[in-house]
């Protein structure tokens, strides 16, 4: 297949930020919950657990947040069409018990989205912490380990970070924009550029949708309504060669992908925070690609580092290719993304 000849121009507005320009104005993306903002979260999530609701059946309606609420609508817009990504912090984790922190997080999620499957074990509300499993396992999730993962995109439109506790060192969460990062590519070899916008395999690590290859084949970009989306694990891209039917990487393909990761890893280029316990972090994954630093864990189990994670697809989002329909399934605006296999059970572990 040969690159497209045509590419969009460079892209301006809120999304094509730089972590530098993002450092010098932390207020800008980070909001200190307020008093009355947790007693109305408490309030909805006690609620919510006095009705006998499971948590896989979450919804606004059953999250009330009247004054929250509202502020949550412009942070789902903000997502979508601003910045990417929002710092929410205060939330005191540690008085509450697993089932009120789960129930919050996805009461919070529910006013942002519809939370999706991470997995093929079908939950809807994941647990990020280390489990030993071998970072040389094709079909592991590098979450799962203690290692840094690489900069990449979740398979939603949103993906929310609940942190309940932090390593004993590292584990810092690194976020850069995809968009900026297209716009370098243009000013430094325009001549790699296009190749990017070809399909690439893209390991699926065992979690096979029904019919499908074990691997889906999607651009790292994509230029679809005037949109770019960006869909990318590197990782997950170099594990894709152990299959004999998966395309090939040109020489070029892999040249524009080597120069995609040395510029969001430029420390000028991505923003970096650490997540203290209590932060809840929502990241759009379509213009923004994310990644955490290794870390050293606490000896003691109960101490371990431990965030809740939601995947959701938000209403009003943007609309994408066919292609994306690989692995999200349906592309239907507010009802698309996540893992679903022929064996998966949907429900949300309030601890996994």
């Amino acid at each position: 297949m040969e690159p497209p000849k045509t590419l969009p121009p460079q892209i301006s507005g809120p999304v094509a930020w730089t972590g530098r320009d993002m450092m010098a104005n932390p207020d800008g993306w980070t909001y200190h919950l307020r008093d009355v903002d947790v007693a109305e979260i408490e309030t909805a999530a006690t609620a919510f657990i006095d009705s006998g609701q499971p948590l896989g059946m979450m919804t606004r309606d059953l999250f009330p947040l009247p004054k929250l609420a509202v502020w949550l609508e412009d942070l789902r817009e903000s997502l979508i069409r601003g910045i990417g990504f929002q710092l929410i912090r205060g939330l005191p984790v540690e008085s509450y018990s697993g089932q009120m922190r789960a129930t919050i997080f996805c009461g919070i999620g529910s006013h942002l989205g519809k939370a999706r499957s991470q997995n093929a074990a079908g939950h809807l509300l994941g647990h990020v912490r280390d489990i030993g499993a071998d970072i040389n396992d094709p079909n592991a999730r590098i979450y799962q380990t203690t290692s840094r993962q690489s900069f990449h995109t979740d398979s939603c439109d949103v993906v929310g970070l609940l942190c309940i506790r932090e390593a004993m060192s590292g584990g810092d969460s690194m976020l850069a924009s995809s968009v900026t990062a297209y716009n370098e590519i243009l000013k430094r070899r325009p001549d790699l550029a296009p190749h990017l916008f070809l399909p690439v395999a893209t390991d699926r690590r065992g979690e096979v949708p029904e019919n499908e290859d074990p691997f889906f084949t999607i651009p790292v970009y994509n230029w679809h309504k005037n949109f770019l989306t960006c869909i990318y694990q590197r990782n997950y891209i170099e594990s894709a060669r152990r299959f004999d039917s998966a395309p090939k990487l040109t020489d070029q393909q892999v040249e524009a992908l080597d120069l995609l990761d040395d510029i969001v890893n430029e420390p000028e280029m991505h923003l970096r925070m650490r997540l203290q316990p209590g932060d809840m972090q929502f990241v759009y994954n379509h213009s923004l690609l994310h990644d955490r630093t290794g870390f050293t864990d606490w000896p003691d189990a109960e101490r371990r580092r431990h965030l809740l994670r939601l995947w959701l697809a938000v209403p009003g989002d943007r609309p994408l290719p066919a292609v994306f329909a690989q692995r999200y399934g349906s592309i239907d605006i507010g009802d698309r993304g996540g893992v679903i296999t022929r064996e998966t059970v949907l429900h949300a572990p309030v601890d996994d």
